[in-house]
């Protein structure tokens, strides 16, 4: 061992054994469900123009071809999807964190309903968030891949979107601060979206990343620190130790 390995210290697992389990048990899920080269060979969807031109939540209209978008990346026909627009903000004066909903979904007569909070509606790149979170319901519960009864099926539901190339969007968007006004009194607050943490986002990526020979991935560039610091730890710690039951993260290491 030389100087710089002593100082870097023991490679550590940045999520706890509980959440390393679920997380490589799922994504073994995932691959036999949707197939290991939608992992391997589906693009990194990025916060940039060549994936999201003209990218707006100005107008309805600006919306709607963002999720049109987020659709065709998730290999979901638009032409199925309808959009609607509900309200549910409600400030807490008592406790720092107003965790509120920001999407829900449903189905009726053929049709997958997307909803999404208006008053969530901040910057495009947090309405992706929630619009890949609400598809990715329309991939396992309308295609009846799980049932909404699993206990897992929302943190399943977040852990689909890093499999499908939209973690950086769903992991960036997973903490949150916004002002807020009712008219008579404004207000700031934070919360979170989703289900999964950060680390647990950083873990999964990791994954992703040494499934398909990355090792240094040119896309972390795009993360929060707080999901980037936890994706190299566990790159690190898988390569160097090959603690993990997710097979395919271990098959293009060096």
């Amino acid at each position: 061992m030389n100087m710089f390995d002593w100082l870097r210290g023991k490679p550590r697992c940045p999520v706890d054994p509980q959440s390393k389990e679920w997380i490589e048990w799922r994504m073994e899920w995932l691959a036999d469900e949707l197939g290991l080269d939608r992992l391997r060979a589906g693009e990194i969807i990025l916060p940039t123009d060549d994936f999201f031109p003209n990218a707006s939540i100005a107008s309805e209209q600006g919306i709607q071809d963002l999720m049109v978008q987020v659709g065709i990346y998730m290999a979901v026909d638009p032409s199925r999807l309808r959009l609607s627009f509900y309200e549910d903000a409600t400030p807490q004066f008592d406790d720092v964190t107003n965790s509120y909903s920001t999407g829900l979904y449903s189905e009726s007569q053929g049709y997958f309903n997307i909803w999404l909070e208006s008053n969530s509606l901040v910057d495009p790149d947090g309405v992706v968030a929630v619009l890949a979170h609400e598809i990715g319901h329309v991939v396992l519960l309308g295609e009846r891949r799980v049932s909404p009864e699993e206990n897992d099926h929302e943190w399943l539901t977040d852990l689909l979107t890093v499999f499908l190339g939209l973690g950086i969007f769903s992991s960036n968007a997973a903490f949150y601060d916004s002002n807020w006004s009712d008219g008579t009194m404004e207000g700031w607050q934070v919360g979170r979206r989703g289900y999964l943490s950060m680390d647990m986002y950083g873990y999964a990526m990791a994954l992703q990343a040494l499934s398909r020979g990355e090792t240094n991935p040119n896309w972390a560039k795009y993360l929060r620190p707080d999901v980037r610091s936890p994706l190299k730890r566990a790159i690190r710690y898988i390569t160097e130790t090959k603690d993990c039951e997710f097979r395919p993260a271990l098959e293009l290491i060096n």
